[in-house]
């Protein structure tokens, strides 16, 4: 040792040939002691070793810092699995102080050291407080804050949440027109202040990124494309089309008028440039200069300022005034509109139209006022009331006066009504007039025609009672039955028919009747009807004779069966003559 100490310090020698020399020996002296006796070497070299590296940091701390960081890592994480506890103690005091230290030291390096952390813990904390904002203004009751819950609820977002995406100001990042297949650029414009980074290889991984989440979201039925990719407070839109696509970079959330204007750029692009753009191989000189212009359009519409919003809490305002008078107005023109209309209405009621009645409508309720002579024209207003508007409801304020009657008026209608009445078909009756009440007697053979005539009767001013006994038509059963295509009787004694005739018109003296003759099937239709008719005749001569007044006789020959026999039975039943009583009009 104390040679080589000497040829260290000795001048003669030069050092580098000489280090050169000496190290691989010193090497092996200190492999070689280290084998037989770490524990010797290690104290012989402890008290020199805290020297030297203080000496190698200060002279190539770069270096240093290079070759024992992987070591340094490596011991904490061993130390971190055999005691977490022990080693959280042991350098959680000083962390405070080193960073504090390297803040002074070096402020903008600690910034782009702590920001994903810090940012993603900002991120969380707005989570939270976007909640609590919420909580605040859910109950909020002033007009903006109404139009903003209508607006969350649309978009489906928290109230908060869509105040805060309100105040982000939108940005752009920039804007590349890449040619889908390839994921080469045709064209961008990017700020000038902050360009994007390696966008060549950004366009490929891109393209490549759509590529193959189109090809995973894909279906059979049809075409699956991507949109959007989001990340932190930036998205990047996408908008394909043809042999092409826009990426458009923003930072804060695109407004859906952008999003519109993208698409009418990149259409614009196309038709006027599809053709160079599906040839496009990498050459930026084969591309319209216009393409560029357009993309930088893109970017200044992007900047400029929004128009000013109307004032919306003065419109809400003038709306919150106007909107109960228009209501007022439409409720009155709606009301006139029904009372006009039902004015018109018991104006062409004759019985009514010489009464003053007022139709009033008010809260969906229809009022008619005014007088007449008796409740009958009463509940006929009301009637004509709910005809005209059934959707309201009906109060009848008609008030019904009782006037003294005039008996010659009232008797002079009476009879009218009855002469009226008895020139119908089927129809005969008499009326007698006393006591303000109309009695009515006789014969009514169309049911139809019976509460019809007591109607017209009890609308005569003063009648204030209409009694009806009116008879209803009545039935004679009898036939007559002939021998085979002829008009002889088939019984040789009709005596008792003949007397059950004479009987019926006896007890029904305003009655007439139809003498009808029938026929079998067989045989032409003119021969049957002939022979129908010469059967009626007989009966008609056989009555006469027996003295029966032959104006009350009426002969009608019938082609048809009579009614009651079926065509599967005897055909006797049809060579017979029946009766119908009928009322002759005068």
């Amino acid at each position: 040792m104390p040679l080589v100490v000497e040829l260290v310090t000795s001048k003669n020698e030069p050092q580098d040939s000489l280090r050169q020399s000496i190290t691989p020996i010193i090497d092996e002296i200190i492999k070689a002691r280290s084998q037989q006796d770490s524990y010797k070497m290690s104290a012989a070299i402890a008290n020199i070793l805290p020297e030297a590296i203080t000496q190698e940091i200060e002279n190539y701390p770069q270096k240093i810092a290079r070759a024992i960081a992987p070591e340094i890592a490596l011991a904490i994480k061993n130390q971190i699995e055999l005691d977490r506890e022990a080693i959280a103690e042991t350098l959680g005091p000083e962390m405070g102080q080193a960073i504090k230290t390297q803040i002074e030291v070096e402020r903008d390096a600690m910034v782009d050291a702590l920001y994903p952390v810090i940012g993603n813990t900002i991120s969380k904390y707005m989570v939270e407080l976007a909640q609590s904002i919420n909580d605040k203004v859910e109950n909020a009751l002033s007009i903006e804050g109404m139009l903003r819950k209508m607006r969350a609820k649309i978009k489906g977002v928290s109230e908060a949440e869509l105040i805060l995406k309100e105040s982000i100001k939108f940005t752009i990042q920039g804007v590349l027109l890449i040619q889908k297949e390839s994921g080469l650029i045709i064209s961008q414009v990017q700020p000038l202040n902050q360009p994007l980074k390696e966008v060549d290889l950004f366009a490929g991984m891109l393209t490549a990124i759509r590529s193959f989440v189109n090809d995973c979201n894909a279906s059979p039925e049809s075409a699956s494309e991507l949109h959007e990719i989001d990340y932190d407070d930036a998205k990047i839109v996408l908008e394909v089309g043809g042999y092409c696509y826009l990426a458009v970079i923003t930072k804060g959330d695109p407004p859906r008028e952008f999003i519109n204007q993208i698409r009418k750029t990149l259409s614009d692009i196309i038709l006027e440039n599809g053709r160079t753009i599906k040839e496009f191989n990498g050459d930026p000189d084969e591309i319209s200069p216009s393409i560029q212009t357009k993309l930088e359009h893109l970017i200044e519409v992007s900047g400029k300022p929004k128009k000013s919003k109307p004032p919306i809490t003065l419109i809400i305002l003038f709306l919150l005034i106007l909107t109960p008078i228009g209501i007022i107005f439409y409720r009155g023109r709606v009301a006139h509109y029904w009372e006009t209309q039902t004015a018109k209405a018991l104006d062409a009621t004759p019985e009514l139209s010489i009464y003053r009645l007022i139709p009033q409508v008010k809260n969906a309720e229809l009022t008619i006022t005014g007088r007449v002579p008796n409740s009958y024209l009463r509940k006929q207003a009301g009637d004509v009331g709910s005809k005209v508007a059934p959707h309201l409801k009906l109060n009848n304020q008609v008030t019904a006066i009782k006037i003294p009657p005039d008996p010659d008026a009232i008797t002079a209608e009476v009879k009218r009504l009855t002469e009226l009445f008895n020139q119908t078909d089927g129809v005969n009756i008499n009326t007698r007039y006393q006591d303000n009440s109309v009695t009515v007697t006789g014969l009514v053979f169309n049911l139809a025609e019976i509460e019809k005539i007591t109607e017209a009767f009890q609308k005569i001013p003063g009648i204030d009672k209409v009694i009806s006994t009116f008879q209803t038509q009545p039935h004679l059963e009898t036939r007559i039955y002939f021998e085979s295509n002829s008009s002889q009787f088939r019984s040789v004694d009709i005596s008792a028919e003949i007397k059950t005739i004479q009987r019926f018109l006896a007890e029904h003296p305003d009655v007439h009747l139809k003498i009808i003759g029938h026929s079998d099937p067989r045989g032409s239709e003119s021969s049957n009807q002939a022979l129908a008719r010469s059967r009626a005749q007989a009966v008609e001569q056989t009555l006469i004779k027996n003295k029966v007044n032959p104006s009350r006789l009426k002969v009608y020959a019938s082609l048809r069966n009579p009614p009651g026999v079926m065509a599967n039975e005897p055909l006797w039943l049809n060579r017979c003559v029946r009766f119908e009583a009928f009322i002759a009009s005068e």
